[in-house]
């Protein structure tokens, strides 16, 4: 049995001088990280809390929230990071949803703290620690070092990025977090190396930047570097100024630095190592533009959800440039097993037909917090996750998205994925971004659309992106209408995703 606070206790052990984090304020050794988690451990047992209780945090990306990461396991409780860009609203349901009796808010979060604090839709009061002088005086009291926590234990509760509705929490253990650690040492290469020195650019309420980048730079005793804001300018400066050798982008951000001349910047040639990508479309176009400005680099692509811990599938540096399998999203991690089934009758699918993805392994959730029914919807009793992802496996065992289940499109009879066609869109010199949708049609069913952010500096026509795409589709998969913006005018979250339900809006569909 073995759970992030026995490699809290590791790190203090073996590496107490290493660095082990940083922000634009403030830097720490794992020997003083480990120390403030004990402390936080201790504070929050004085306010009440308990092994299996929860604990929500307010803050950004910083040492602040990391810090708290930890001195909340370390008290047994599950980390329950909010969305920082949440509206009042959300945030008293986040509050609500997880039953947090005590909230820890970082620095410039006080105001939105109270705002959700005096809610009268607060369900109950909850205790406010707030960073700065009273919090740092209640870690003068003591530590605290003997607790008993178990691997099944809930180590975090992580929202899900859901574009309609409210977001659900996903309950995810001291086993699930170190599962998902270990395929990204093992097969991400992250942390493999003792000078590794991570980025962290996505939001520390997300999975991917938490457990999949910093967790196994934790866990094998490296450096990360939190970035409140993605700023191309400043990515680059910070890449050469702290020695930085990998970082996780979405497709987006890439594509922003590209346009930029970020890669271009000498510490990309210095000590940078390897570029993971995930969360869009990243085609060939671009990754030969990165590799062109960046010769050696390594480029990882890979797909999960939070609900699978995150990480299901990856494609590796040696497939990535193989034009018979551009686009694909891999084979599975280490400790992960994939199956593709009919979403209707859940059974297995053959080589080439499309089916959903389903997961298990001992990443998987708990499951939804306080939600048994909406767990049985996608969690069977023999650990199979449903994705709700839909996709094909070639024969080589390569997996090729092909669409969420519930943004497939029917139109005249005929089933259209729309991630096939923004793939083949992103091969398009001109496009920056793109977003296909369904729209209701009393001829068709639904109708096929198509918004392209065009990317700055260069024109296309409506026309040349239909006559490009019939090049390579059947007509009924070739939008009916498409719409030309500006490169970055499509709604996205702060994960880089486009949000189609704000696409729908923007247009006036």
């Amino acid at each position: 049995m073995y759970t992030l606070v026995d490699a809290i206790r590791r790190n203090e052990r073996l590496h107490p001088q290493r660095e082990a984090i940083a922000d634009a304020r403030r830097r720490l050794t794992h020997g003083e990280l480990a120390d403030r988690a004990w402390r936080i451990a201790a504070a929050l047992r004085r306010e009440g809390v308990q092994r299996g209780d929860t604990v929500g945090v307010l803050a950004d990306n910083s040492v602040f929230s990391i810090e708290t990461f930890l001195g909340i396991v370390a008290a047994g409780a599950a980390f329950v990071p909010y969305n920082w860009r949440w509206a009042p609203e959300e945030l008293v349901h986040g509050i609500n949803e997880t039953g947090a009796k005590v909230v820890l808010v970082g620095r410039g979060f006080e105001s939105a703290m109270d705002g959700a604090a005096h809610s009268p839709d607060l369900a109950a009061p909850v205790r406010i620690l707030t960073e700065g002088g009273g919090f740092e005086t209640a870690l003068t009291a003591s530590t605290l070092t003997d607790t008993s926590v178990v691997e099944t234990d809930a180590a975090c509760v992580l929202f899900t990025g859901g574009t309609t509705g409210f977001s659900k929490g996903v309950v995810l253990s001291h086993r699930a977090i170190l599962t998902n650690g270990i395929n990204e040492i093992a097969d991400g290469r992250i942390g493999g190396r003792p000078s590794d020195r991570g980025l962290i650019v996505t939001p520390l309420f997300h999975s991917a930047a938490l457990l999949c980048w910093f967790l196994p730079h934790y866990m094998t005793g490296n450096f990360s570097y939190l970035v409140q804001k993605f700023d191309e300018d400043a990515i680059g400066e910070l890449v050469e100024r702290e020695d930085i050798t990998n970082m996780f982008l979405v497709p987006n951000m890439i594509r922003r630095m590209l346009k930029a001349d970020t890669f271009d910047r000498p510490g990309f040639r210095k000590t940078f190592k390897a570029l993971h990508s995930g969360a869009g479309l990243l085609r060939m176009p671009d990754k030969l533009a990165v590799t062109e400005l960046v010769p050696d680099i390594e480029l990882f692509f890979r797909y999960g959800l939070t609900e699978a811990g995150p990480m299901v599938t990856r494609l590796l540096p040696l497939d990535m440039m193989r034009p018979e399998i551009d686009g694909s999203i891999g084979t599975e991690y280490l400790l992960a097993e994939v199956e593709l089934r009919d979403p209707f009758d859940n059974a297995p699918v053959g080589t080439g037909q499309i089916g959903e993805i389903c997961v298990r392994g001992p990443g998987v959730m708990t499951g939804y917090f306080g939600r048994p029914d909406a767990t049985a919807e996608v969690l069977d009793d023999s650990g199979w996750l449903r994705t709700g992802d839909l996709a094909e496996r070639d024969e080589q065992g390569f997996l090729f998205f092909r669409d969420r289940a519930k943004d497939m499109i029917k139109t005249g009879g005929e089933n259209v994925y729309s991630s096939e066609i923004e793939q083949l869109l992103h091969t398009h010199p001109a496009v920056m971004e793109a977003a296909v949708l369904g729209v209701p049609s009393l001829e068709w069913d639904e109708e096929v659309r198509a918004v392209i952010a065009v990317r700055p500096g260069m024109t296309v026509t409506e026309g040349e992106l239909a006559t490009f795409l019939r090049s390579h589709l059947a007509g009924y998969k070739v939008p009916k209408l498409i719409a030309l913006v500006g490169a970055h005018d499509l709604p996205m979250n702060p994960s880089g995703k486009i949000v189609k339900p704000k696409v729908r809006t923007y247009m006036g569909w």
